[in-house]
C-alpha cells in the first residue's frame, strides 16, 4: 500500500511541473480554407511534421479564413517547417500573433 502512494504522489507531482521547455506553441493563420476537405488536408500536413499537435482552430473573420494552434517539440521541429509544409499543399500560412487573428 505504501508504494501504491508513493506511486501517486509521484505522479502528482511530475503532473504539476510545465511541459518540456522545448515545447513551443505558435498560432498559424492560414487561407483559402473554403470546404471541410480543405481543413483536412491543412491538418493533415501539419501533422506530418515530426511532434506537431493541433491544439485548436477557430475560424476567422473572413470567409475561408482560420487560425490554427499549434503544439511542437522546437527540437524535433520548427515554426518554418510548419508553416512550408501548409504552403506546399496550396493554402497561404503564415504565423500570426495572438491578437491579430
Amino acid at each position: 500500500m505504501k508504494s501504491l502512494h508513493l506511486a501517486l504522489a509521484v505522479v502528482g507531482t511530475l503532473a504539476a511541473f510545465p511541459a518540456s521547455a522545448a515545447e513551443q506553441r505558435i498560432n498559424i493563420g492560414v487561407g483559402e480554407l473554403t470546404c471541410p476537405t480543405c481543413s483536412y488536408t491543412v491538418a493533415a500536413a501539419m501533422r506530418g511534421v515530426p511532434s506537431v499537435e493541433i491544439i485548436d482552430f477557430t475560424e476567422g473573420e473572413e470567409f475561408g479564413t482560420g487560425t490554427y494552434i499549434v503544439a511542437f517539440d522546437d527540437e524535433a521541429a520548427d515554426q518554418g517547417m510548419i508553416v512550408e509544409a501548409i504552403r506546399a499543399t496550396g493554402y497561404p500560412a503564415d504565423i500570426v500573433e495572438s491578437g491579430d487573428s
